[in-house]
């Protein structure tokens, strides 16, 4: 009898939409992860989207949160890594912030990731790497 291949692992693609840096994660990590991308759910009514969004971190085993520079806030991304720990997820950061008063109050952010990288390139060869 053949064993039954696991379940892909799920990573939730938490960050900003407008580089479009959730093609390159698809194309690093595809076959070995699932990817829960909110970029891709076109959803325009608020409480949709959060609620899709929220249940994506729920069901996702990974949280990858993209803080670029370009991202005017953060918001949405802060609340997501919050739910992800409160809930025991892994969560890893890419930390791109240039503005000091944005850096001094992301720390929380950064010190609920297992990991914090300074490119999305770093982060998605440590994702690839995972067992």
């Amino acid at each position: 009898m053949q064993a039954m291949a696991s379940p892909l692992r799920k990573i939730y693609l938490a960050g900003g939409f407008g580089s479009k840096w959730q093609t390159e994660a698809t194309v690093r990590l595809a076959g070995l992860f699932e990817l829960l991308d909110p970029s891709a759910h076109n959803i325009q009514d608020p409480a949709e989207y959060t609620r899709w969004d929220l249940e994506a971190v729920r069901q996702s085993d990974i949280v990858l949160a993209n803080m670029e520079a370009s991202n005017p806030g953060g918001y949405s991304l802060a609340l997501e890594v919050g739910f992800a720990k409160a809930l025991g997820k892994r969560i890893f950061m890419v930390d791109q912030i240039e503005e000091p008063i944005v850096r001094r109050y992301f720390e929380m952010v950064r010190q609920c990731s297992e990991r914090v990288f300074p490119t999305l390139a770093e982060a998605l060869d440590h994702l690839a790497s995972l067992e």
